[in-house]
């Protein structure tokens, strides 16, 4: 079976990174969970003085808060559903939750405990979230909650995913040059309420050093990037810290392919564009406690459920043998440790090999 390979030394020097990056900015940082979603892990940004999160849904804020982490950003717009398990959380732990529409309102008049609330803006991502300009919604929304004493409006929340599809860094800069520009005409416009503005995308986490009005950054992909982060120059190939182990399955002389067990079930279906062509994750050469790049460059070129294809293996088709455990970058991290079930193995000293992490 595949596994997920973890190299904690990569891991612990990008979150001092962004960690660095914020303080250097003056900014609070609200790293966000949902990439590696490891209670264990999580600790590990205790250390560089992270004390509140974001995270991606309740469930998640759920074992985080069990964790003791009590200032908690669920950054999906609030679903009424979730009203019952806002209740529970918010019994014990800060929990912030995201708004972008009047109708919510109404089912929040149900909380029992103080809630905080940020609204999410749109700044030309075109995914959720009220569009910067229409300052009259968001004056709606203000208006809206007032008469709930138990809904505290913080400020305002933008991800500029929009940010992964620019086509250069000059689409990049502009992208990040308006989202920031618009978060920080919202924080004039609507001074009375002293907002602040939360900020994360982590190309631009990453790469930017104009963030004017920002008060707080929440990327998450950082703390393992992967492919696509290097393919857009966000990190470098020896920061990636996730790998994915999969054992050679087959071997077929006619065209020196190569099949493995690790297929979309493990890598998913993203992939980023080499020469052309769809790659889904590449070859990384193996070592004793971790990997390094591989002498000769080799991709995952094709993918199926639970089949991962190697075509034109060259001199790598002859040294591999069926049952070697090869190892892979992926292509989208987060979504990877989704599919293993976050099921990492870390590098063992004592045993010279990855263990499961955590033990037992």
């Amino acid at each position: 079976m595949p596994q997920l390979f973890l190299d904690k030394v990569k891991c612990l020097r990008n979150i001092e990174n962004m960690a660095s990056k914020a303080s250097t900015n003056n900014l609070s940082f609200r790293p966000h969970f949902k990439t590696h979603q490891s209670v264990e892990i999580g600790n590990w940004f205790r250390e560089f003085g992270v004390s509140k999160i974001t995270v991606s849904s309740f469930r998640m804020a759920a074992i985080f808060a069990k964790a003791g982490w009590d200032d908690i950003l669920v950054a999906f717009p609030f679903n009424p559903v979730e009203t019952k398990n806002l209740t529970r959380l918010s019994e014990k732990s800060k929990i912030s939750i995201l708004i972008d529409n009047t109708e919510t309102l109404p089912f929040l008049e149900q909380i029992e405990n103080e809630v905080h609330f940020y609204i999410d803006i749109d700044t030309g991502y075109g995914r959720t979230g009220v569009i910067s300009e229409n300052v009259e919604q968001i004056d709606s929304i203000l208006k809206g909650s007032r008469n709930n004493r138990q809904l505290i409006f913080s400020g305002f929340y933008c991800h500029a995913g929009h940010s992964y599809k620019a086509a250069n860094q000059y689409e990049r800069d502009t992208i990040h040059q308006k989202a920031i520009s618009d978060l920080k005409n919202l924080k004039d416009q609507f001074h009375e309420y002293s907002p602040i503005a939360l900020y994360g995308d982590t190309p631009n986490c990453r790469i930017q050093n104009n963030f004017s009005g920002i008060d707080e950054i929440t990327p998450g992909n950082f703390v393992f990037y992967d492919l696509f982060q290097y393919s857009i120059g966000t990190c470098k190939m020896e920061e990636i810290a996730v790998a994915v182990a999969c054992p050679v399955a087959g071997k077929y002389p006619e065209d020196k392919r190569i099949v493995i067990h690790g297929g979309a079930v493990h890598f998913s279906k993203e992939s980023v564009t080499v020469e052309g062509k769809p790659v889904y994750g590449q070859l990384v050469e193996q070592t004793k406690n971790g990997w390094i790049p591989a002498s000769g460059v080799q991709y995952i070129s094709e993918i199926s459920q639970e089949h991962g294809i190697l075509k034109n293996c060259g001199e790598f088709f002859n040294t591999t043998r069926i049952g070697d455990l090869i190892c892979f970058l992926p292509v989208h991290s987060c979504l990877t440790v989704n599919l293993m079930n976050g099921a990492y193995h870390i590098y063992d000293p004592q045993s010279c090999g990855f263990v499961p992490f955590p033990p037992g």
